[in-house]
């Protein structure tokens, strides 16, 4: 008779918990070779981010800028040779140390490896991400750090509770970000009805105030030429918000301005790249840039054309309207990135968690983690991180 005992392990459990994955690790030469790889993987994702739209236009811009190179490693059962692991990194030096890191540059809302549904190879997913982590940092030999941001601390719309094997290895920390999302798996106005009431009329009440104009509308750009031109007229807007408010920007740099000029060009047919407007004749009242997937939205960049229409709360009506369009084509996850904005707490977004990390890969990458601790440490203290930056920093750098 089967041991039915409260506290016994399951046959599969316990075969879990006995099973040992073995990964090989290999750094692909083959930007195009790897990018094809990523595809395939990505099917079983709804991470925009993971697909080759963004991934070839990142490593053609950003990927070669500010002196990055790729670093593009695959983790491989060991037996078969089959992909179960895919990490879209770069390598760079930053104070003489040789830094690794995801392809983000600031561009990246999650960071996350790309994995196959079975990637633990039958084992315990925590057994499995120690041995996943053990073949990429032998193949990460010979760099100093590895810089770990924004990683999704849940893998997103795929197995419930399957965790990035990086946060199963590793102490990361919760960052500093969070991601915003809600579905609408029972319909629109399903979700619609679950605001608040109050939340409900004042977003009808915006409407029919952006609505009185005969020239007012919600589109999306249909073809590349109107997706670049739209990009255009949100860049613009954004870079003079940005001055307005003293903000440092960015986004108006070369690489920048190359890598979201090339992603449009390549992932707008697709679908995988997507631009929104509300537009009062001509005039663009609020524009929007996302990318999505099968199951997924990602809202990027947004801009507002002015204060005239701030009564009307453009920003949010274009985040209603957009995900209501996507909706009707079949899309039930609307996620709109990171960022603590009060529309998304309005809308009842729920938080995507993330973490972060710095992990040493040799002697030398030792101070870099001491140094990534501390700066994180006065972060969390302003009054200290003030004095450090305005009067302790200039006193040794004098």
């Amino acid at each position: 008779m089967a041991d039915t005992h409260p506290g016994s392990a399951s046959p599969v459990q316990m075969a879990q918990a006995v099973a040992q994955p073995a990964y090989r690790s290999e750094i692909v030469a083959d930007l195009g070779q790897f990018l094809q790889r990523c595809e395939h993987l990505a099917q079983t994702t709804s991470l925009p981010f993971q697909r080759r739209a963004w991934l070839s236009a990142w490593y053609a811009t950003l990927g070669r800028s500010a002196g990055r190179q790729p670093l593009l490693l695959a983790l491989r059962d060991k037996h078969s040779g089959a992909d179960l692991a895919l990490l879209p990194l770069v390598q760079r030096r930053q104070s003489g140390l040789r830094l690794v890191e995801f392809a983000d540059a600031d561009v990246t809302d999650y960071n996350a490896p790309l994995l196959a549904p079975h990637w633990h190879q039958g084992a315990a997913p925590a057994v499995a991400a120690q041995q996943l982590w053990l073949a990429t940092r032998e193949a990460l030999r010979g760099h100093d750090l590895l810089l770990l941001d924004k990683q999704l601390a849940q893998l997103l719309d795929q197995t419930p509770g399957d965790a990035n094997p990086l946060v199963l290895a590793l102490r990361l920390q919760a960052s500093d970000h969070f991601g915003n999302a809600f579905s609408a798996p029972e319909g629109w106005e399903a979700w619609r009805r679950s605001l608040d009431k109050t939340v409900r009329k004042e977003i009808e009440r915006c409407w029919r105030v952006f609505e009185r104009s005969p020239t007012a509308r919600f589109e999306q750009a249909q073809t590349v030429d109107q997706a670049l031109a739209l990009f255009a007229e949100l860049d613009a807007q954004q870079a003079a918000r940005a001055r307005q408010l003293g903000q440092h920007y960015q986004l108006d740099q070369p690489a920048y301005q190359a890598f979201y000029r090339q992603l449009i060009t390549e992932g707008h047919a697709s679908g995988q790249v997507l631009l929104t407007a509300l537009r009062d004749g001509d005039a663009v009242v609020a524009a929007l840039l996302s990318v999505a997937s099968s199951q997924r939205m990602v809202a990027l960049r947004q801009s507002i054309g002015g204060a005239a229409w701030k009564a009307m709360s453009p920003g949010r009506l274009l985040d209603d309207g957009t995900a209501r369009h996507l909706h009707a084509h079949g899309l039930t996850q609307f996620d709109f990135g990171i960022g603590d904005y009060r529309h998304k707490a309005v809308l009842k977004m729920a938080p995507i968690a993330l973490r972060c990390g710095c992990v040493a890969l040799s002697w030398r990458g030792w101070p870099g983690v001491a140094a990534w601790h501390a700066r994180r440490w006065l972060k969390a203290r302003p009054g200290l991180r003030a004095l450090w930056l305005g009067r302790i920093k200039p006193l040794l750098q004098r």
